[in-house]
């Protein structure tokens, strides 16, 4: 699933980050952004929520023999776009009408028409809308982000930003256990 990046702001606002952190400079704004963006790519690892709303695209190639596909990023607000591409690799737009989000024993999931998959040879791409609307997301959930912010604000010289978060607190980690997504 590919992350098209067209999402809103952050759970967790610069000016909330820098006051949990007590910082009270300026002067590394940036790096205190990249460390919440770090921090929500961390959480929504953790509990298979997306917790910014915003777009991806399904790539399937070959599309599944009976037209089910599991939306791994939840929750599924819309289908955007569905393109087919013919045994020659030429795209065609089809209707949304042949897409149907289906939801069912806990699953989001996407159910292509017959259509859809007899004339999609060479795969298929679906854009999809998913994530929590803005102020949305459980206050356990930011909490923890805050924490996960807080440590790696710490750990800024050990850990380069590249790589962040160096560390998840295991406070972090508890508070975001009660929201992972667990199959049987």
């Amino acid at each position: 699933m590919i992350d098209l990046r067209n999402g809103a702001s952050e759970p967790v606002t610069l000016d909330e980050a820098k006051a949990w952190c007590r910082i009270e400079r300026d002067d590394e704004d940036a790096l205190i952004a990249q460390l919440i963006a770090s921090a929500r790519e961390a959480a929504e690892a953790e509990t298979g929520l997306v917790l910014v709303r915003r777009g991806f695209r399904l790539a399937l190639d070959p599309v599944p023999p009976d037209g089910w596909v599991e939306v791994p990023r939840v929750p599924l607000v819309s289908i955007d776009a569905v393109t087919a591409y013919d045994g020659a690799g030429q795209p065609a737009a089809i209707p949304l009408h042949e897409a149907i989000v289906e939801r069912a024993l806990g699953v989001e999931a996407i159910r292509l028409a017959p259509p859809v998959r007899s004339s999609a040879a060479n795969g298929v791409e679906i854009d999809v809308t998913a994530g929590l609307a803005p102020g949305m997301v459980p206050a356990t959930i930011i909490h923890a982000m805050r924490l996960v912010v807080a440590a790696s604000y710490e750990l800024r010289g050990v850990v380069d930003p590249a790589l962040q978060p160096g560390l998840v607190p295991a406070a972090a980690r508890a508070l975001l256990a009660r929201h992972r997504r667990v199959r049987l």
